[in-house]
């Protein structure tokens, strides 16, 4: 294993598997892990790694909330995600595909299977980063509206700390603007107050978590910034006139197949 190899992490809270798993990878890949969905999330943040091997069956929350969070991250949404779990059954695969992961592999698994899908995966998602530093490359030869670029710096600066967001002055300050300055740009480039924006941007984010992750409203209503799961409720409510509880079950619903 050369310094310069792909990053791979393993979430599993077996020390069995994952001792398996190391063994097979360790010559070509580098490799860390975790035995729970919120440390790898951790990891994940922290240390960017090319690929993810994840279980379904964590002490915490279970793999499929993991995945979700992970694909919620604008820090961790492009990093493949591959399932291996012991329960093989059609549903359950459908299951991992659909809450973002790129494959599913069932336990016991075949070394050789886990070593293909694992180099298949990385080189697609070589191929792809090539591809959009391709197109970056060509867009930086073309000027740019400077207040575009500064909307996008705020946008993602916002979503990036829904949780927590500071003050309107400290966004714009983290941009490089005055306070006036950014609220003028909202206005000019979205039609809209920043604390529109932000509320709305918590309630959308809200729906996402609630159609793709396990979490429950209360600890979705926390990672989007309110202070409780009766304000989400209401905030939900008037924005898309459901509360997040029947929004959920008709999603789910919906994503069940008919007999």
């Amino acid at each position: 294993m050369i310094p310069t190899a792909p990053l791979i992490l393993m979430i599993d809270d077996q020390p069995e598997e994952l001792r398996q798993l190391a063994d097979l990878l360790r010559k070509d890949y580098r490799l860390t892990s975790a035995d729970s969905g919120h440390g790898g999330l951790q990891r994940a943040q922290a240390l960017q790694p090319a690929l993810i091997l994840l279980d379904l069956n964590l002490p915490d929350m279970d793999g499929l909330a993991t995945c979700g969070l992970l694909k919620a991250d604008p820090l961790t949404a492009q990093i493949p995600v591959i399932f291996l779990s012991a329960d093989n059954s059609p549903e359950r695969r459908v299951q991992g595909l659909t809450h973002g992961g790129v494959d599913y592999i069932g336990k016991p698994f075949m070394p050789d299977e886990v070593q293909a899908r694992v180099r298949v995966h990385l080189h697609l998602q070589q191929r792809l980063r090539q591809a959009e530093q391709g197109l970056q490359t060509a867009n930086a030869a073309t000027p740019r509206n400077p207040n575009e670029l500064l909307m996008q710096g705020a946008v993602q600066y916002i979503r990036d700390n829904l949780a927590q967001l500071p003050s309107v002055a400290d966004v714009a300050r983290k941009i490089g603007l005055s306070e006036k300055r950014l609220l003028a740009l909202f206005r000019e480039q979205l039609g809209l107050t920043v604390s529109g924006f932000i509320s709305d941007e918590r309630v959308r984010t809200g729906q996402r978590l609630l159609g793709d992750t396990a979490m429950s409203i209360h600890d979705i209503a926390s990672t989007v910034g309110f202070q409780n799961a009766g304000n989400f409720a209401t905030a939900f409510r008037e924005r898309f006139g459901v509360t997040p509880l029947a929004y959920r079950q008709t999603a789910r619903d919906a994503a069940t197949p008919n007999p």
